[in-house]
């Protein structure tokens, strides 16, 4: 078992070892199942967890991360920015939307959260999910890091729609989602929402060793960190803007680099 006050200590040092430093904006994805093991509470753990970012990025710093519910996608389950809970993010994710400081973006079924001096870019974002304007689109202007808890980024890396988008990939195309959102008054109004989707019609069928290709050449290049807490925590950092311009160079040369092989049936060919 683990004491609290070692394992704030160790929480710190070991994102530290991996880049984190004052003044950073970063997006944390993934898990922190296995600090269970330390059998700290999770009404103590998850609070321990953010302060571990925040004591070290500082009040100039950012942290982000994924608010989704795509849980309402073709529902007519309004979507609350304030009550609306995400889904399937964990219970980090979970725990820094609920801060009372904690900005979201206004997306249906893919939105963002965060705490800290940069949370203004969510209030002034697309209503696209990927794309220009798009929250992935701020955090490249402001060159976020990402640390990835738990889970090897080739499993939790949504930027990769981001680049598919901006590449303009032919296998999938632009939805428009008129979803119910409630407004501040209370009443509900359905606003139109957009997300890139693949097209039915087709047998598309993405890698199965999904986005592995991106981050083997990543580790070649020595753009990604990573280090192990001794309760079995594994932290992955990288930045967005790395990994972007290194996928980027795979969709020039091969715009189905993300696929197993270039799709038969193309209902996009003309």
């Amino acid at each position: 078992m683990i004491s609290e006050e070692k394992l704030s200590t160790d929480l710190s040092s070991e994102l530290e070892k991996i880049g984190l430093s004052k003044n950073m904006n970063c997006y944390v994805a993934g898990n922190i199942i296995s600090l269970a093991k330390t059998r700290i509470k999770k009404n103590n753990l998850l609070p321990l967890c953010l302060s571990a970012f925040t004591d070290i990025i500082g009040s100039s710093g950012t942290i982000f991360s994924p608010s989704a519910s795509m849980n309402l996608c073709n529902t007519e389950i309004p979507f609350d920015l304030e009550k609306t809970p995400s889904h399937n993010m964990g219970a980090f994710a979970e725990f820094i939307r609920l801060q009372t400081s904690s900005v979201r973006s206004l997306h249906p079924f893919w939105s963002i959260s965060g705490i800290g001096a940069n949370t203004g870019i969510l209030n002034n974002v697309s209503r696209h999910s990927y794309g220009v304007g798009s929250p992935w689109s701020r955090f490249l202007d402001l060159d976020v890091m990402q640390i990835n808890l738990g889970v090897h980024p080739s499993k939790a890396v949504t930027l990769i729609h981001h680049v598919e988008v901006t590449t303009g990939v032919p296998y999938r195309y632009t939805k428009e989602f008129m979803h119910p959102i409630v407004q501040t008054d209370g009443s509900i109004s359905h606003e139109p929402f957009y997300m890139s989707v693949m097209y039915k019609q087709t047998n598309t069928k993405k890698k199965i060793a999904l986005n592995e290709h991106y981050f083997n050449e990543m580790e070649k290049r020595n753009l990604i960190k990573s280090t192990t807490h001794e309760s079995g925590l594994k932290m992955w950092s990288f930045k967005m803007r790395d990994f972007y311009k290194v996928a980027l160079e795979f969709f020039v040369k091969d715009i189905y680099n993300y696929l197993e092989n270039p799709p038969t049936i193309k209902p996009y060919n003309s």
